[in-house]
């Protein structure tokens, strides 16, 4: 693990403190989770899933991808429109 100091102004750290605790959570652990997710959605995405990606936009381009009405998908899957 690696440490960092911050430098927040009061009333930030306040806010930050009572978002904490309406989550039931210390501040340090909230700033952690805070950060943690930030940092999930920075990442850039696997090579696997930009591949997939590429395939399927390649595929779409050469409309090689067939298309359904949202009535045909919500029949086969057994959904009807009262329920949505």
């Amino acid at each position: 693990m690696i440490r960092k100091e911050l430098h927040l102004d009061q009333k930030t750290i306040e806010t930050l403190e009572k978002e904490a605790k309406f989550q039931n959570r210390s501040l340090k652990n909230y700033l952690e989770n805070l950060v943690i997710e930030q940092a999930k959605r920075l990442k850039p995405p696997s090579k696997e899933y930009m591949d997939m990606m590429d395939d399927l936009l390649e595929r779409f381009d050469n409309n090689k991808i067939e298309f359904s009405p949202i009535e045909e998908v919500q029949k086969r899957n057994g959904i009807s429109n009262s329920s949505i």
